[in-house]
């Protein structure tokens, strides 16, 4: 087969992945309601379930990196669908609540292992950022499908579980997908990534990590707990709910685009501030709002805030982890923690206290978030310099 045309078969795989993965993720979240209502568990369980799929995530993301080289890119695509699968068709037909546990922990490693495609399509590629700008649109395609995925089911007359079916019959294809075509070789490289542990001597470096930390605790907490959160209340009916949530996705598509093409001429330091004010703000507002239009208008704009926060934190940090498997790994894995700390708190908040009281865990992080952004800021050009004069 020409190789073209293979490179393009496997990029169109790749979308495909990214797409499930996606659509899985939130349509979690769009569904979190309904599995605490079918199973009468508590808001602090609901919390454990979303950081469980969390800790999922963040077990593949390192267990994967190091099988990489091990067992090649194709069985780790494999297993990243077949994880996927596992845990969403598990979910679709599980009886009671316990397994329902294992299964998402499950779903998570799906998740995580899928995330591997980024670094294979970086290393075929040769470190493309239209490829990857492309994969992670398709991510976010899947993100913002999710609710009205969840909705067209609810309103044709049926319930979460065929959602999680359907999830995982998707996935069950790309494993299919996958075990057929041939995966391309990765370019040249003219050098290889050092086992350094320089980035770890720098304060601004810890920094970094917890902007990765505080970042990924707002938005799996808003993913996760927000329908849950208007549908628990009262002040949204499931349908506006859940469209609410889609919300984020779409500005989150819209922020990265705009970002792509006006934030070259801005230091990233200030993007980072900006965008963190931006998630301060409204996540502060849409606790205290309780109309549509209002908490739609507050979702868009938490959304933009959201969207260049990890790729412009990602690349400000490679002054430092540039060449350092280990740090970017280490900054990427308290991406992950966060992602399973913040949903976790916010539903021991919300079952001993309230939903509304739940959402303040957002806010608290959002501030950290921004401390942190400027920090960065004040500190950045000096340790830049000292970094160069290492």
């Amino acid at each position: 087969m020409d190789k073209n045309k293979q490179n393009k078969i496997f990029f169109l795989s790749t979308y495909f992945i990214m797409f499930i993965t996606g659509l899985g993720l939130l349509s979690t979240g769009a569904i979190l309601p309904e599995i605490v209502g079918d199973f009468q568990i508590g808001y602090d369980m609901a919390g454990v379930l979303l950081s469980l799929q969390a800790t999922g995530n963040l077990t593949a993301v390192v267990v994967s990196g190091y099988l990489l080289d091990i067992l090649g890119r194709k069985i780790i695509l494999l297993a990243g669908s077949s994880m996927l699968a596992i845990g969403f068709l598990g979910i679709a037909f599980v009886p009671y609540a316990s397994l329902i546990f294992v299964f998402i922990f499950f779903s998570g490693c799906g998740w995580g292992i899928n995330n591997i495609v980024s670094g294979i399509t970086n290393d075929i590629t040769g470190g493309s950022a239209a490829h990857l700008n492309r994969l992670h649109i398709f991510f976010a395609v899947g993100g913002f499908t999710a609710p009205f995925f969840v909705v067209f089911v609810d309103y044709i007359g049926f319930n979460w579980r065929v959602v999680a079916a359907v999830i995982g019959l998707l996935a069950v294809i790309s494993v299919i997908i996958i075990s057929l075509i041939k995966i391309p070789l990765p370019l040249p490289k003219e050098t290889k990534s050092r086992v350094s542990f320089e980035a770890f001597r720098h304060l601004r470096y810890y920094i970094f990590i917890a902007i990765q930390f505080t970042y990924a605790a707002v938005e799996t907490v808003m993913n996760g707990w927000i329908t849950t959160y208007f549908q628990g209340t009262g002040i949204l009916t499931n349908i506006e709910a859940k469209t609410v949530l889609s919300l984020i996705w779409i500005s989150i598509m819209v922020g990265r685009i705009i970002i792509s093409v006006f934030g070259k001429n801005i230091k990233k330091e200030h993007i980072l501030v900006a965008c963190s004010l931006i998630v301060l703000i409204f996540s502060t507002l849409l606790i205290r709002v309780n109309s549509l239009i209002p908490i739609a208008v507050c979702v868009f704009a938490l959304g933009l805030g959201l969207s260049a926060l990890i790729p412009t934190n990602l690349a400000n940090s490679a002054v430092i982890t540039s060449g350092s498997g280990v740090a970017m790994g280490v900054l990427l894995s308290s991406g992950g923690l966060g992602a399973a700390v913040g949903p976790a708190v916010t539903g021991v908040i919300a079952e001993r206290l309230s939903l509304n009281a739940s959402m303040w865990v957002a806010v608290g992080f959002a501030l950290i978030l921004l401390i942190m952004a400027i920090i960065n800021n004040i500190f950045g050009r000096k340790i830049k310099n000292e970094v160069h004069s290492n």
